[in-house]
């Protein structure tokens, strides 16, 4: 038979359903015709139908048919192999096979697996059919009953894992790995398979293009159904795309130059196209099975990564699967959990970049640089732009949550991206701008919105400007928000008011209705706005855009100009007839501020001489509607009236100033401050005179030159002012002094070299000087004025003696006088009194200044004031970026600099220690004010005064320039007793330290100076003594230098020296190394350089904890990792679990030497035991950390080799030893100082809250002891080695805290007998004082058995009084005997002390034993503490009663007998008065409280 008619035959049959003949046609036809048949039809069209014919002519209850259809099917298979199929061919021929696989025999299955494994060896991309074969050939072994195999029986289950074993061991060729991820994914693996499939694939892809990556993460994808498993391919495609792509991206974006003439394998677009379709696969295969919360449990393990997650990959995919991604719409951020996470590793991120910056450990340790955010940031940015937005929407959210937080350094990320985005991306300004003032009206206590609002509109104002609902929204809000909020709110509007005049008349709307409201907040905000808006008014911004009848646009005669002069600048003609108009018009309504309150128009001279000194075209109308209120203050003829002489008639209205509403003068109204008015009016005047024009100010100037003439001549009629003293005088008083500041400040802002102001200066400050001795004066009576009125009101019940200013009580009127003086003028000041020359002023006038002490320790003392009040401005004043106002602080800085702080020596030698004090304080105060509100313009300022940091110049550094002002210093007042008497001279030392303590902050730690710096504070430390307390913050730069430059032990060197000051409570023999001597440790700087030490050592423990968080992280990501770079980041994980153990072990060394010094009880004793329990939670953390890494299997090498034995051999068990000593010595001191006093009377209450408050952490303590304890048990049985990690601890002794009610109960009713009994015979023997104390006594004992559960926290000391000429003493331990056993503080339970010594003379110490005997019997519930218990400080060790080897010892029989007679056993040793020595206390006479010499 022909094969064409072979073929058309089983068509026809088939199609006819006449399968029994097509079983016989096949039946008959030999195999070689159908295999030559199947071989010729596979390539062709008619393929599939031969096939799919051909087996079902196949008859599968016949043997010879079976053996039949393996031939083809084995012909078949090779076919596959030698002939090119189409991929739609191989399908559907590959499918029809599989639906008939279930008829075959085991064997044959067998020998498919066999085939399909070979196929996927030759690894050939066009013959993949095995994909779909091999996982249902499987399947079907799997239910299948035993076989031979090769001779050998075999089992489904068993082929099947040999068959994904080889597979996942063999090497995969790169051209098959999406058929073999598509074939894992059709078969059934186990959680482990997939981990060993996903790391296999992790390694292979690296090998793919950027095009076969796609269809790879698709499948890979779809495999993973956890968490865990999906981080595998993750992390993969992070180191992909970081090495083919990124890498090269940040490095050109950190370099001036791009390698253009690089070969790359991959361009950048196949690059960024992939990672955007995988991002989409990504999506598209997590949405339904993975949530958030899975994913968040995950990635919790890399918290403490921010180099793995924080890549522009990592962000994008985990952005990607956020449900706030996915549906922005409906998804409430408030729900995302992926979110806080990512800011959790951004902030963590920044934290690293603080701690490496402070840290040489730290660095050391990470072994990297941080994340650079911006850069990450900025690339996100750039792929958004080309309008790829599959992760736009959850990238702006996340920065919302950054937004939202309370980190500034969060605030400051998130601000700078949306102000990046939207440059680019506008096309979301809106959405954002929308939501961000919405959050702005709502979190009113939190400035990061309006902050954010206001950097947005300067960065892109017509972006801005087109929100017009959003601003639109924030107006209507700004009418009933308080005037400190609108005015935060404001300044995001206001840059908005030079291209929008419809945002500029809204506001103007807005600012009308706050003008008239009742509240004063409201008004001050009002005159804010309108200031605000005339700062930026030009012609060309100020058309308005309505004109009705109705509206106050027109009102033009409210601003005092006349009709006349209103139609002139209103003509068509004017070129400035647009700026005018509004002006005329905002200045009008600030008129009506001038006959308002005191504070309403203090407000107005502030805002407006900031907008006249920003916009110099307002002075002229400015000046015309302040004119008649200026004039309305004084009382004077016309110029055509009178001469101008000193002899006319000139006096100041006082009455307009101050006044008072009752006969007692007790009712003060402030009505204005004419000082602020005069130094307002000269800022105008100063500015009218650059360009005199608009308006006549002869008038102005003449009542100036009034002033002037009549207060230097002393001519100027004011107020009396003698005594007897009222709050009215002294308010007045306070008037004049401001009004001489004012017209000082004119003085300076007119004067010229060639006319004479600068000569009326000193006069004027004479009188100043003189009005302030009459403040004190005044000061002094008014406070004796003020008591005799409080004892007239205590006497007549109608009369008051309230002081009240404006309504508002207040203490007294005599307050020290606030100077009005601002930056410019002081900066003037200080060029006139410290510069050779200036510009203002001939030389020969300014020598009288310039040595005129009084007046410049004045004006050095007001700049100080002034400097240090920016720090305290309100926010909404936006200082932080007022370019103005830090070239004022950069100016002051750089004349006291250059004039003071390098002169310095011959200051306080040849002019005055005091205002060489005072120029140190302005210095330090202007380094701290640009530290607080510019520290991102620090070193720009510091650039500004530094001569040094010019190219060729020769000066010192300033940094090295203070450091050798305080070597002379020292040289000079170091061994001075004026150093700590004289309040300027140990003031100035402070306050050079505190201005190079900020230096030393922002120098970075690859500076030079940084570690010369440490080496000068180690030699100032070494070689001087300092007897000033004050300068004690040297020991905190020197700790602070030595964690930033060097690496090593130090700090126990330190902990040694402070035992030699305070005392140790054990000798320690001295070591063979050299140790550390600083001579400025004593007992003047013990207590603050033991809590700069605290400070060191915490920071350090910081350090450590974040590290073992980080290294149980890395350790879960070499889990993840393949093969290939498991070897890698596991040496990275030894090396940081190496100097985590190696920095523990210096922290410990440490602590040990501070446990054994004898630290005084209260805040210094409570750091030390906060230290110890962060100490210990550190070490159990660590501990965790082991017992996590290693495994069963890892020798104790492994530990060994990270030093965590060393460790534990070093502190396991000398540290504890010491931390119960240190115990004991709290217990022995908590009630010292009470108990040396000769006090009958004792406060038992204060007693206990004392106890209770010195021994609170020291159950805490004991606790993380045994909880290290317990962890290092468990990982030394996990170890199984034969040197037991164990044997380095210091294990406490069991702690038995039962009580038994019966017990307890008997012990109650003893007390209360006995109490009875012993107040009732000692009150027939002592006098009356004493029957009181014991009742007390007897009373406290009686109330304490009221409530058993207090009866085991209750210690009690004995205090004896002892008869006349005897000593009095404490009973030891060894002396008294407690019959039932007590819970003591601190300790497993209460000893039972048994004394048994012999007496050699009973009849002289009869009665002083009947006397003890008594006292103990009434105190008997509680066992004693006393100094007899407690050995000396530097006894040795093996003498003192360890405090974890006490036991409880329970003899009923002993009890029953201590309580039929309780001085039956005690006996106390005959002492002679003159031969008695008292026992010292283990505080070696160290005082709580240091006292400072």
């Amino acid at each position: 038979m022909a094969r064409e008619s072979l073929l058309t035959w089983m068509r026809s049959l088939g199609e006819k359903g006449r399968l029994d003949e097509l079983e016989l046609l096949i039946q008959n036809t030999p195999i070689e015709k159908l295999k030559e048949t199947l071989k010729c039809t596979m390539t062709r069209s008619e393929g599939i139908t031969y096939w799919n014919y051909l087996l079902l002519g196949f008859n599968p209850n016949s043997k010879d048919a079976l053996a039949k259809r393996f031939e083809c099917v084995r012909s078949f298979m090779e076919g596959l192999n030698s002939m090119e199929l189409s991929y739609k061919q191989t399908f559907d021929l590959i499918t029809r096979l599989s639906q008939d696989l279930a008829t075959f025999p085991s064997e044959q299955l067998a020998w498919i697996v066999e085939h399909c494994m070979d196929g996927i060896r030759q690894g050939d991309a066009k013959c993949v059919g095995w994909k779909d074969l091999l996982p249902d050939a499987l399947s079907l072994l799997l239910a299948r009953p035993r076989f031979l195999l090769n001779g050998i029986s075999i089992d489904g289950t068993e082929l099947r894992d040999t068959t994904v074993r080889s597979i996942s061991t063999m090497k995969w060729p790169a051209s098959i790995l999406t058929p073999i991820a598509d074939m894992f994914k059709t078969m059934n693996l186990s959680s482990g398979e997939v981990l060993t499939v996903l790391n296999k694939f992790s390694g292979a892809l690296q090998e793919l293009s950027p095009m076969e990556l796609p269809a790879l993460c698709f499948q890979l994808f779809s495999m993973c159904s956890t968490a865990s498993q999906l981080i595998i391919p993750l992390l993969a495609l992070e180191k992909y795309f970081h090495r083919n792509y990124y890498k090269r991206l940040f490095s050109d974006m950190c370099s001036n130059s791009t390698n253009l003439d690089s070969i790359d394998l991959f361009s950048d677009k196949e690059l960024r196209e992939a990672e955007e379709t995988i991002l989409h696969h990504l999506n598209y295969c997590t949405m339904y099975k993975l949530t958030e919360k899975h994913l968040a449990i995950m990635l919790r393990n890399f918290l403490h990564m921010p180099d793995v997650i924080l890549t522009p990959f990592m962000l994008s995919a985990i952005i990607s699967m956020t449900s706030i991604n996915r549906d922005p719409e409906s998804a409430r951020i408030s729900h995302s959990i992926l979110l806080p996470f990512l800011r959790n590793v951004i902030k963590n991120n920044e934290e690293e970049r603080t701690f490496a910056e402070d840290s040489v450990w730290y660095r050391d340790t990470l072994q990297r640089k941080q994340v650079d955010l911006q850069q990450v940031f900025t690339v996100l940015i750039d792929q958004n732009k080309d309008g790829k937005d599959v992760i736009t929407p959850g990238l702006v959210h996340l920065v919302f949550y950054l937004l939202k937080s309370h980190s500034p350094k969060m605030h400051a990320l998130a601000i700078t991206f949306l102000t990046k985005f939207i440059r680019k991306r506008f096309i979301f300004g809106q959405g954002i701008i929308k939501l961000i003032s919405e959050w702005m009206i709502v979190y009113q206590d939190q400035n990061q919105f309006s902050e954010c609002l206001t950097l947005l509109s300067v960065a892109d104002t017509y972006t801005v400007s087109e929100c017009l609902k959003p601003i639109q929204s924030v107006l209507e809000h700004m009418q009933w928000l308080s005037g400190e909020q609108s005015m935060r709110m404001m300044n995001f509007i206001l840059p908005l008011l030079k291209i929008s005049n419809r945002i500029r008349d809204a506001l103007i709307d807005v600012l009308c209705k706050a003008m008239s409201s009742s509240g004063i907040q409201k008004r001050r905000m009002s005159i804010y706005g309108f200031c605000m808006i005339l700062k930026q008014l030009n012609n060309s911004n100020s058309v308005r855009q309505t004109s009705s009848a109705t509206s106050f646009c027109t009102q033009h005669s409210i601003s005092g100009y006349s009709i006349m002069t209103q139609n002139t600048l209103g003509s068509r003609s004017n070129p400035q007839r647009n700026f005018d108009m509004l002006t005329l018009e905002i200045i009008g309504m600030l008129r009506n501020c001038l006959q308002q309150q005191f504070d309403i128009r203090c407000s107005l001279y502030e805002n407006l001489q900031r907008a006249v000194e920003l916009n110099a075209k307002l002075v002229p109308h400015v000046l015309q509607v302040i004119d008649w209120h200026f004039r309305s203050f004084f009382d004077t003829p016309s110029a055509e009236d009178a001469d101008d002489d000193l002899d006319t008639v000139f006096r100041i209205r006082c009455e307009q100033l101050v006044s008072s509403s009752d006969d007692q003068l007790m009712e003060i109204q402030l009505k204005d401050n004419l000082g602020k008015l005069i130094q307002f009016v000269a800022n105008c005047l100063a500015v009218f005179d650059r360009a005199p024009s608009g308006y006549d100010t002869r008038e102005m100037n003449r009542l100036m030159r009034f002033c002037v003439d009549r207060m230097v001549a002393n001519r100027l009629p004011l107020e009396e002012i003698t005594p007897p003293a009222t709050h009215l005088k002294c308010a007045l008083v306070l008037q004049q002094l401001n009004i001489i500041e004012g017209i000082i400040s004119h003085l300076l802002l007119r004067s010229k070299p060639q006319n004479d102001a600068i000569s009326q200066i000193l006069p004027l400050f004479n009188q100043h000087c003189k009005l302030l001795e009459s403040l004190k004066t005044l000061s002094d009576a008014s406070k004796k004025a003020q008591k005799q009125l409080k004892q007239t009101a205590k006497n007549n019940s109608t009369s008051t003696c309230n002081l009240t200013v404006n309504g508002v009580p207040v203490k007294t009127m005599c307050t020290q006088p606030e100077n009005i003086w601002d930056l410019a003028i002081l900066d003037k000041l200080l060029h006139l009194l410290l510069d050779d020359v200036v510009a203002f002023a001939a030389p020969e006038k300014t020598v009288f200044l310039r040595s005129n002490e009084p007046l410049v320790r004045y004006v050095l003392s007001v700049t100080a004031s002034r400097v240090e009040s920016i720090r305290l401005e309100p926010d909404y004043k936006q200082l932080a970026y007022s370019k103005r106002t830090f070239k004022q602080l950069t100016d002051i800085t750089k004349v006291i600099y250059e004039r003071c702080i390098q002169r310095l020596p011959g200051v306080w030698k040849n002019f005055d220690m005091q205002s060489a004090a005072l120029a140190t304080q302005c210095f330090s105060e202007c380094l701290q004010t640009v530290h607080v509100t510019y520290s991102k313009k620090f070193d720009e300022f510091v650039k500004s005064f530094d001569m040094a940091s010019i190219k060729g110049s020769r000066n010192k550094e300033v940094i090295y320039t203070v450091q050798d002002v305080l070597d002379d210093f020292m040289t000079e007042y170091g061994t001075d007793e004026s150093i700590c008497k004289n309040d300027f001279v140990s003031k100035l030392p402070v306050y050079l330290l505190e201005g190079l303590e900020i230096l030393l902050a922002h120098i970075d730690y690859q500076d030079r100076a940084a570690t010369e710096s440490y080496t000068w504070l180690l030699n100032f430390c070494s070689k001087n003594e300092i007897l000033n307390s004050g300068m004690g913050l040297v020991h905190r730069m020197l700790f602070v230098q030595r964690q930033k430059t060097h690496i090593g032990p130090f700090f126990d060197s330190i902990a040694m020296q402070l035992g030699l000051v305070l005392g140790v409570q054990k000798e320690v023999e001295p070591s063979d190394s050299v140790t550390l001597s600083l001579k400025s440790i004593s007992t003047v700087t013990a207590e603050s350089c033991l809590q700069n030490l605290y400070a060191a050592v915490q920071k350090q423990l910081n350090d450590v904890d974040y590290f073992v968080n980080k290294a149980n992280n890395l350790n879960f990501n070499c889990q993840v990792v393949p093969e290939m770079d498991h070897i890698y980041w596991r040496g990275s994980l030894d090396s940081m679990d190496r100097s985590i153990c190696t920095q523990i072990i210096h922290i410990s060394r440490t602590l040990l030497v501070l446990t054994n010094v004898c630290i005084p009880l209260g805040s210094l004793m409570d750091g030390l035991m906060k230290l110890l329990i962060q100490h210990y939670t550190c070490l159990k953390n660590l501990t965790k950390h082991y017992i996590s890494s290693y495994t069963s299997e890892t020798s104790i090498e492994n530990i060994r080799g990270t030093k965590f034995e060393l460790l534990l051999r070093g502190v396991g068990k000398q540290l504890p030893a010491n931390i119960y000593e240190l115990i004991t010595y709290i217990e022995a001191n908590t009630l010292d100082e009470e108990a040396q006093l000769h006090t009958k009377k004792r406060k038992v209450q204060a007693e206990r809250a004392k106890v209770l408050r010195e021994t609170r952490l020291i159950p805490k303590v004991i606790m993380v002891i045994e909880d290290f304890n317990k962890h290092i048990i468990l990982l030394s049985k996990k170890t199984k080695s034969k040197n037991r990690l164990t044997d380095y601890l210091h294990l406490g002794t069991m702690r038995d805290f039962d009580i038994k009610s019966t017990d307890l109960r008997a012990a109650i009713e003893r007390s209360i007998s006995d109490g009875r009994n012993i107040s009732t015979e000692d009150s027939n023997g002592e006098d009356q004082d004493q029957d009181e104390n014991e009742n007390v006594e007897e009373d406290d004992d009686n109330q304490s058995t009221t409530y058993p559960e207090e009866l085991e926290e209750q210690e009690d000391e004995y205090i004896l009084i002892e008869k006349k000429g005897q000593r009095r003493r404490r009973a030891s331990s060894s002396e008294a005997e407690d019959p039932q056993p007590k819970r003591k503080r601190g300790r497993k339970a209460a000893e039972k002390l048994e004394a048994k010594v012999q007496c050699e003379d009973e009849e002289e110490v009869e009665e002083e034993q009947n006397d003890i005997t008594s006292k103990l019997n009434r105190n008997r519930k509680v066992e004693p503490k006393t100094k007899g218990s407690v050995p000396k400080a530097t006894k040795n060790p093996e003498e003192q009663p360890s405090h974890d080897s006490r036991t409880t010892k329970k003899s009923k029989a002993l009890a029953e007998k201590k309580t039929q007679n309780p001085t039956e056993d005690l006996c106390i040793r005959e002492v002679h008065a003159e031969k008695k020595k008292p026992q010292p206390s283990r505080r070696l006479g160290i005082p709580r409280t240091l006292k400072k010499l």
